[in-house]
């Protein structure tokens, strides 16, 4: 008899332990979706402000474009 009310109070726990875990990794996963969602949200407020691809490449193309060498400077020798 002490036997069997022993197992049944560790079947007990142990569902009571398993039933917390569940809940709880359901509320983990649901905070991780909001934290996600809510940093892409950020993210898109922060290109939102920042100016257009196409304005940055044009930047990009103008600095690297190559200034005419000065005609007093020496050509550098091929080695």
């Amino acid at each position: 008899m002490l036997l069997t009310d022993a197992l049944h109070a560790i079947e007990t726990v142990g569902g009571v332990w398993l039933g917390i875990s569940a809940v709880a990794f359901i509320l983990l996963g649901l905070f991780a979706e909001i934290r996600r969602k809510s940093a892409a949200v950020d993210v898109g407020l922060a290109e939102a402000s920042k100016p257009s691809t196409h304005s940055r490449q044009l930047d990009l193309v103008a600095k690297a474009e190559k200034r005419p060498a000065s005609k007093k400077a020496p050509a550098r020798k091929a080695a």
